[in-house]
């Protein structure tokens, strides 16, 4: 009997939990509701924003790419290097004058010296053929300092002209920058004047929506009045339907019953009646005196110009609410849409986390696999260094066992122009002739112990003459052996 009371319990506990979570999530869905319907207004106006900066970057670029175009770069690269020459110019000018100014004062300086020496020479009276060839050298003196001055005259009112040239190319230059300087000083103040219009359109457009917003709201609560009142129009009809039902009945019911009796029962119903049909000559009065209230509101006597007015009216409150009502659907798939993108960014962030992890496991497999190739190759190299090490040992030691053992090859390399020294091309060569050296070392020591084995046996036999023994032949020192002997492995 346990069981079935805690598994009551237990599904008493999940359902009041499972409410719980329906209220909550009712809670909550009313909240979003209210976030996005105050957040529609501010989003809009950041997207008005957003887009006229979008706009200003548009034309901000267009004038940059304008500006950075080839024709204008040439222009100011011309215009540039113009100004560059024209400076140039000036300053080679300036420094030409100055030279001439200096060549002027040194010139007059040596005229007053000149004149200072005439006018001494006149005050001490010397001869008169002196005083005409100094005259006469005075003269040719006077005559080439004229020349020069005239020259240097020449050459400074050159430079003046020239630089008259370059003032008026200046100022006309100057006076340029200042016509550009104005224009672009206009359309600056053309760009500010077109901003500030645009931003009072902006301001208007959000009043306008402010505007529009607050008479959707009131149209609404007129709707949501009208509702109402046409509900209790209907209810009130229906009461008005019941009770004349209700009274035909009665009547239907009286007239059946044809009692020919007047009581008192009778003279209250009459009184009844009366006071029914004098109630409704006042609500027909009421509604006449209201009807003619909404003539005089209107100011039409027609009646079915007022119910025109009033089915347009109506055709107009229906649009809206039509509209309204897709606006509000529009505004749900949207909320769906931005639903599902949010649903497919959350997928495509996790298949991307899922392909970094399977990327990092890979590389870190691949690490692996690198660490062991690079252990492997470090090992092949240590391996080879020793296997180098020991074949440079071994032939360091042929060749010094070649070099000791005083080879036959060593003079013929020594002829040929090779190096003594051995390496791996000419490894056989001293292989060979160390085999050679030892086979006729070998056959030295052999033949050493057969003579004396030789002397050893006449030593031992007695004094008698015996014939002596032939000799043997000792053997040649062919190549046989060596063609025998395998060949060493390089």
């Amino acid at each position: 009997m346990a069981a079935p009371n805690d598994e009551m319990e237990m599904e008493k506990i999940a359902e009041d939990e499972l409410s719980k979570l329906h209220r909550q999530f009712r809670v909550m869905e009313i909240d979003r509701a209210n976030v996005t319907s105050s957040a529609q207004p501010t989003l809009r106006v950041q997207r008005n924003i957003i887009r006229t900066l979008t706009s200003e970057l548009d034309n901000i670029m267009t004038e940059l790419r304008l500006t950075k175009s080839t024709s204008n770069h040439l222009e100011n690269t011309k215009t540039r290097d113009k100004l560059i020459s024209l400076l140039k110019e000036h300053e080679q000018s300036t420094a030409e004058v100055q030279e001439h100014r200096t060549t002027i004062n040194e010139l007059n300086f040596l005229l007053k010296q000149v004149e200072k020496e005439i006018k001494a020479l006149r005050n001490k009276g010397v001869g008169l053929e002196k005083d005409s060839i100094n005259s006469m050298t005075n003269h040719t003196i006077v005559s080439q300092l004229e020349n020069r001055l005239n020259t240097a005259l020449m050459k400074f009112n050159n430079v003046n002209s020239e630089n008259y040239k370059m003032r008026l190319e200046i100022d006309r230059l100057l006076r340029d920058r200042q016509f550009f300087n104005t224009l672009w000083r206009g359309q600056i103040k053309r760009l500010m004047e077109g901003k500030g219009q645009i931003l009072a359109l902006v301001e208007q457009a959000i009043t306008t929506y402010d505007q529009r917003e607050e008479w959707c709201s009131k149209l609404d609560a007129l709707k949501d009045k009208a509702a109402v009142d046409y509900r209790k129009h209907c209810l009130e009809v229906r009461e008005l339907q019941r009770q004349l039902d209700h009274s035909l009945k009665l009547e239907e019911f009286l007239r059946t019953k044809g009692t020919v009796r007047f009581t008192a029962a009778d003279a209250k119903a009459e009184a009844k009646k009366l006071e029914q049909q004098e109630e409704e000559i006042r609500t027909y009065n009421n509604y006449v005196n209201i009807l003619d209230a909404i003539k005089e509101y209107a100011g039409e006597d027609d009646v079915e110009k007022l119910v025109q007015e009033y089915n347009r009216r109506e055709e107009e409150n229906y649009a809206l609410f039509n509209y309204i009502n897709e606006v509000n659907a529009e505004l749900k798939n949207l909320g769906d849409n931005v639903k599902m993108l949010k649903n497919l960014i959350d997928e495509e962030h996790i298949k991307h986390q899922a392909n970094l992890s399977k990327q990092q496991d890979s590389i870190e497999k691949l690490s692996g696999v690198l660490d062991e190739k690079r252990a492997a190759v470090n090992e092949l190299k240590t391996r080879q260094e020793t296997t180098e090490q020991d074949i440079t040992n071994l032939l360091d030691g042929l060749q010094s066992l070649a070099v000791s053992s005083n080879c036959d090859t060593l003079p013929l390399l020594k002829l040929l122009g090779n190096s003594i020294h051995i390496n791996m091309s000419n490894a056989r060569l001293y292989i060979k002739s160390l085999e050679k050296k030892i086979f006729e070392t070998v056959e030295l020591i052999k033949f050493d112990e057969y003579v004396q084995k030789c002397a050893e046996t006449k030593e031992r036999t007695p004094a008698r003459r015996r014939r002596p023994a032939r000799a043997p032949r000792t053997p040649r020192p062919a190549h046989t052996p060596l063609a025998n002997t395998p060949r060493p492995r390089t």
